[in-house]
Order: structure tokens, then C-alpha cells, then sequence
């Protein structure tokens, strides 16, 4: 689900002239794979990097900025249309623990772990994934962001580090 909405969030940013053009870099058979994609299954990263690699030059962008306002843009979309109402009423403690829950429905590797010790202030521990590609942890920096800024807490930030076992996120936000 994730991969298809960030396909069309990417599509939506760049349009689809500059799209189609940038896809042409790739493989016939990963342009396939990627136009083609639905919401159930998996895509590798390998693949959404490629593409969104292509798409970013095209653009005349860096993938890591593009990604980014893609990301924020899906996360964003998806939120104001399945959680808008409950994001408001929920507190910063039940946002964070449904972060793993998020990322299993995203990502195939790996699971989070999460806890709210004090008030402006989630812990984040993605684990079973050592090396895990940069785009996943951008990925999941930007969600944390985007669904504490939807739901009220502006001036979110998440830093993180890489750890033997995955990664340790540490989100911010005005208590």
C-alpha cells in the first residue's frame, strides 16, 4: 500500500510527462514492476529507489529531497483521509505505539518498537534489520513527523542513529 501511494504521490509532485520520461531510464522490466504495482504484495526498495532515482534527475532534484516531499505528501494524504478525526483525539502515547503497526503494513524486514517515555518525547527502535537502506529510515522519520504534525503537535522532529540491530529514532515535539 505504501509503494502505490508514494507511486502516485511522485506522479502527482513531478506529472506524468516528467514521470514517464524519467521511468524510460529504466529496465522495461522495472518500469513494469513499478507502473504496474498494486496495493498488496511487496516491492523491493532496490526498485522504488531506482525509480524515484530517475524521477528526482529528472526533476533535477536529489533523491533524498524528493523522497521526502513525496513521503510527507502520501503519509499526510492517507492520514487526513483514514485517521483525521482519531488523530485529533488521540494522544501523543497512542500515537507512537501505533508506529509498528504502520511500518508492518509497509515494509516486509524488520519491525519497530516504540515507547513514549515523557510528554514531547518518543523512542523508536527499529530492529531485525542491521544495515537497513537508507530509505527506509527517511521513510520512517518523515511518517513519525507527518502524523504528530496532522494531529496537532507542529514542530515535530526525529533524529536517528544507526544501531548493531537496525536503527533508534528519537522523536521531538512541544509538549
Amino acid at each position: 500500500m505504501l509503494a502505490v501511494a508514494l507511486r502516485d504521490a511522485a506522479a502527482e509532485v513531478a506529472g506524468a510527462e516528467r514521470v514517464a520520461r524519467a521511468l524510460g531510464r529504466l529496465s522495461p522490466g522495472d518500469r513494469e514492476r513499478y507502473v504496474g504495482m498494486l496495493p498488496i504484495g511487496w516491492i523491493p526498495i532496490v526498485l522504488m529507489e531506482a525509480a524515484f532515482g530517475a524521477i528526482a534527475s529528472e526533476l533535477g532534484r536529489d533523491l533524498a529531497g524528493f523522497h521526502t516531499e513525496v513521503a510527507r505528501l502520501s503519509v499526510a494524504r492517507t492520514m487526513r483521509t483514514l485517521w483525521r478525526l482519531l488523530l485529533r483525539f488521540t494522544g501523543e502515547r497512542a500515537l507512537i505505539s501505533r508506529t509498528p503497526v504502520f511500518y508492518a503494513r509497509s515494509y516486509n524486514r524488520g519491525r519497530l518498537v516504540s515507547d513514549v517515555p515523557e510528554p514531547g518525547r518518543g523512542e523508536i527502535d527499529l530492529l531485525d534489520w542491521p544495515d537497513a537502506p537508507e530509505w527506509t529510515l527517511r521513510a520512517v522519520s518523515v511518517g513519525v513527523i507527518t502524523v504528530l504534525e496532522i494531529s496537532g503537535r507542529p514542530g515535530a522532529a526525529v533524529t536517528w542513529e544507526r544501531t548493531p540491530d537496525g536503527a533508534h529514532f528519537r522523536a521531538t515535539w512541544p509538549a
